[in-house]
């Protein structure tokens, strides 16, 4: 039994037991109101601040680990701006997996939130979240997933609506599909048309892919397909915002052992037009050989963009000396172009878009230096943007020897045909810290559209880097984060007999610690504004403004009382915006 699911089944062995056959509903009672960042540290190591991880803090958890070597979806923004969010939660002092539960926040539009919510009964964990896709704001509703133990140690995957927009009445009216007994690690998608979808892994030695679909609100179900994964938990499951379209993905073997099973995979996908009750063939999207250089990991995710065309994202594991975690990359491909292109441009220590690790204790287990992405695309402007979890920095690890991850991006303007250089979105290093210092940003969940120009982040700030699942680095007291993500990447619009506007804008140096000199050239006489914004979008000041004749200009920016951190320049002139990174150094 691999390592991942030799933990969860003792995890199963010491879930509290349950009597009944699922969770009791829950009373309709209001939640306390609060503002992100007034939730702080309440026990145990203590958080000492320095180079902060970015975004409000919405909750806490003893327990950093939130998924099992696949890709995730916790968070959704309504149509009111209103942010959906869950995790998985243990109370700190860690007291062991039977003390965990799925914990639920939501986000109002005016940047509070309700506060951490219980969102299911205790053994409950690895969870999902979708929003429904009413019309009427206020029917917009949390979908949560989870497995629990309903009692005598059986784990049953189970799906929940919230009672309203923004309620917080969990548990509500949790069902299961008949027949499920040991199928874990649900992930829960809401069609267009009001269908359920599950997408479970079952823990028995099988190991198979489960999909189940309601059409009336879990009275009855049906199971359209299997797939036999060994042993991976990566299937992946997302509906479409603009039609009845269901896309499913997954990893399978190359060679069907555990070990390779997990490692040495496929990317495998399922297309769904009717909201998940018929299913497209099953489609092999690599075939990968044994004498290949590279595999599929287990890490796989897709969506459909603004024109409701699959993409599917996935992490390549490098096949290097034997080792199984020192390198990897993140790839893409859509059903238009039907090309696999290279997401993550390379970091330096190996070329073609790979990034490495070269500390003994690896990158940890189950993990890779890049790895799971989650792609999200902005309907105002055709960009799609690929978000995933790494380390660029060989130097940034833990005083106990593990990598103080971040949090990244790399956008394309053609479908995804190209993609622009990374961007380290989090950009904390804290070398060598230890338990309770930490800087460690990982388990990354994003809303899968932009939403008033940005994009929708939540992550767990781990104070000591590591799985503790893993037997990796301490116990600590977690923050989980969202993160408003500020869509900064500029367009090069066109306008009257389709000349295009070339509108310039460089920064050097950059990075920097004290001074940094803006350069701008404007192709003829304009007014322009020239302002700065932080991580978030958060609007710092203006640096330039006003009519400027044609040519270029240079604007000298003093750093020294910003944090350190990435801030944006954004260059507008007339409906044209260029925007640069500037990244303020310690």
């Amino acid at each position: 039994m691999n390592k991942i699911k030799c933990f969860l089944t003792i995890a199963v062995m010491y879930g509290v037991l349950f009597a009944g056959a699922m969770p009791a509903k829950a009373k309709l009672t209001s939640c306390t109101k609060s503002t992100g960042d007034e939730i702080m540290l309440r026990h145990g190591h203590p958080y000492l601040g320095g180079s902060r991880s970015p975004g409000d803090s919405i909750g806490m958890t003893g327990l950093e680990y939130q998924a099992n070597g696949g890709c995730e979806k916790r968070i959704y923004v309504d149509d009111s701006f209103q942010v959906h969010v869950i995790w998985m939660k243990v109370p700190f002092p860690f007291s062991g997996m039977s003390q965990r539960r799925m914990e639920w926040n939501f986000g109002f539009n005016d940047g509070s939130y309700w506060g951490e919510t219980d969102a299911s009964p205790f053994t409950a964990g690895y969870g999902s979240l979708d929003l429904t896709q009413d019309t009427v704001i206020i029917l917009q509703r949390s979908a949560i997933s989870y497995h629990f133990n309903t009692g005598s140690n059986a784990y049953y995957p189970f799906y929940d609506i919230d009672a309203g927009n923004g309620y917080g009445s969990w548990p509500n009216d949790p069902k299961n599909p008949p027949n499920s007994n040991n199928y874990l690690w649900p992930m829960v998608a809401v069609a267009k048309n009001g269908n359920i979808i599950l997408a479970t892994d079952d823990n028995t030695p099988a190991d198979i892919h489960h999909c189940f679909v309601t059409t009336d609100n879990g009275t009855t179900w049906t199971n359209p397909f299997n797939s036999d994964s060994a042993a991976t938990i990566s299937q992946f499951v997302m509906a479409s915002r603009l039609s009845n379209k269901v896309g499913y993905v997954e990893t399978r073997f190359i060679t069907d052992t555990i070990a390779l099973g997990q490692l040495d995979g496929d990317v495998w996908y399922r297309v769904s037009t009717d909201g998940g009750v018929t299913w497209g063939p099953h489609v092999n999207l690599t075939h990968y050989q044994p004498a290949d250089t590279f595999r599929a990991y287990c890490s796989v995710s897709c969506n459909f963009d603004q024109n409701d065309n699959l993409h599917i994202v996935w992490t390549a594991r490098k096949v290097l000396n034997g080792e199984y975690y020192d390198a990897s990359k993140i790839l893409h491909w859509d059903e238009v172009h039907n090309q696999i292109t290279v997401v993550s441009h390379s970091t330096g220590l190996f070329d073609g878009g790979w990034w490495g690790w070269t500390h003994p204790n690896g990158f940890g287990g189950w993990r890779l230096p890049a790895d799971e992405p989650l792609m999200a695309y902005n309907p105002n402007c055709g960009y799609l943007d690929c978000f995933w979890c790494g380390q660029h920095d060989t130097t940034d690890f833990s005083q106990g020897g593990y990598p103080n991850g971040d949090i990244y991006v790399a956008w394309s303007a053609d479908g995804g045909l190209t993609w622009s250089n990374w961007v380290d979105i989090t950009n904390t290093h804290t070398p060598g810290a230890p338990a309770g210092e930490c800087e460690d940003e990982d388990y990354l969940a994003v809303c899968p559209y932009a939403k008033r120009d940005s994009f929708f982040i939540t992550y767990i700030e781990d104070k000591d880097a590591g799985a503790i699942t893993q037997t990796e680095g301490d116990t600590t007291d977690n923050i989980v984060r969202v993160l408003r993500w500020f869509c900064w990447h500029g367009n090069i619009e066109e306008i009257g007999n389709n000349e295009t506007r070339q509108l310039t804008i460089s920064i050097n140096p950059e990075p920097s610690r004290f001074i940094s000199y803006i350069s701008y050239d404007l192709p003829k006489s304009a007014d322009i504004s020239l302002k700065m914004f932080d991580i978030s979008g958060q609007f710092i000041k203006t640096i330039d403004q006003g009519r400027k004749e044609p040519g270029n200009h240079q604007v000298k920016i003093n750093l020294r009382d910003l944090p350190s951190g990435t801030y944006f320049i954004v260059l507008k002139e007339g409906i044209i915006t260029r925007t640069a990174k500037l990244v303020k150094a310690r």
